[in-house]
């Protein structure tokens, strides 16, 4: 009974992985063929249908200025989905080198590094990602920068506890004693061993990132018009919640289901490889 309940749990798993995916897939063609998948111009106005709700002709209504938004989602999820995946990349390099750097090397850089990391984490997130912003600037590579800066730490910290684990298994003591160094042992002998750990963190740092940047243009410190983002059409439409909420619905709704989507994988990445 119990096996038989364990493989229905397995397949159930399985199942919502792959639609995960195939919508993973799909957001992807949105954010790079949003031409393609997009009914009508984004930017394009229309004062004699403003504000109406979905319809045949606009399947998700229009906003405060009648464009499209079904079209507004579809172009909105390339700046969303772009920051979202270079945060992560450029996290995951940072806080991996650097959780490497303090986990091989030990002692005393060890514990500055790490005490570097604890000031940080100290600083609440809002306020420390306000002032990389005002540092960078408020467009894409200053939103992609500011939350790089503020996710790499969760990594380092992560990257660090897997090489103290690993640093005295057997094939890295008999690394140390043929005397390769240390550069080498990090990225030919530990790194190998931390694609799955690593994979698994990047998973989850996608859809950490696509909250923050949506949070971020929601308050009106992210991405600003013309640029589309989900973030910012929820802000835009907020203040019609009760009479037109279809304005702050749509782009949420794309929010929760591809962050959904993405810890969905990430899930199921972990149970595979951690």
């Amino acid at each position: 009974m119990l096996k038989l309940a364990i493989k229905n749990l397995a397949k159930k798993n399985n199942i919502i992985f792959y639609i995960s995916l195939l919508f993973f897939i799909f957001l992807i063609f949105c954010s790079i063929f949003p031409e393609q998948i997009a009914p009508k111009n984004p930017n394009l106005t229309d004062f004699g249908s403003i504000l109406l709700g979905p319809s045949e002709s606009n399947y998700l209504g229009t906003d405060q200025l009648g464009r499209d938004i079904l079209s507004r989602i579809v172009y909105g999820s390339r700046i969303s989905l772009s920051i979202a995946f270079f945060c992560s990349i450029i996290s995951l390099i940072l806080g991996g080198i650097y959780g490497l750097i303090s986990g091989i090397y030990g002692g005393v850089l060890d514990e500055i590094l790490m005490k570097l990391v604890d000031v940080f984490y100290s600083i609440p997130d809002l306020l420390l990602v306000s002032i990389f912003i005002l540092i960078f600037g408020k467009g894409l590579l200053g939103i992609t920068l500011a939350l790089s800066l503020l996710s790499w730490m969760r990594i380092a910290r992560i990257t660090r506890a897997s090489v103290m684990e690993l640093k005295n298994q057997p094939f890295i003591i008999n690394a140390k004693i043929s005397g390769f160094s240390k550069i080498h042992i990090m990225f030919k002998e530990l790194l190998p061993n931390l694609v799955g750990p690593l994979v698994v963190t990047f998973t989850f740092t996608i859809p950490s990132s696509i909250l923050a940047e949506s949070t971020l243009s929601f308050l009106g410190i992210g991405i600003s018009p013309p640029d589309i983002s989900w973030g910012l059409m929820a802000n835009s439409g907020w203040q019609g919640l009760r009479s037109y909420p279809h304005l702050i619905i749509n782009p949420c709704i794309a929010i929760f289901f591809s962050t959904l989507c993405f810890l969905n994988i990430g899930n199921y990445m972990k149970k595979r490889f951690i």
